[in-house]
């Protein structure tokens, strides 16, 4: 199992995408953010959690410029 690495583009932005899916597996919310500073796991993981009053169970973390997806329970 490979770590998920959050990585910078050139200009030193990281792109991340946040997709939070319900227990059937559809689309809540998506968000896409662009960080200065790495954000942590955690953090978007918490920002994930506020959906969970709307059904929420997985969310899938994507960072643009390594193509990096994780799926995670929330």
């Amino acid at each position: 199992m490979s770590r998920f690495k959050i990585t910078k583009t050139k200009s030193g932005k990281c792109d991340v995408t946040l997709t939070i899916f319900d227990k059937n597996n559809s689309m809540i919310g998506q968000k896409h953010s662009t960080y200065d500073v790495k954000p942590t796991i955690r953090e978007l993981l918490n920002y994930a959690k506020t959906y969970k009053k709307d059904g929420a169970k997985t969310v899938r973390i994507t960072n643009t410029p390594s193509c990096c997806v994780k799926t995670y329970n929330l």
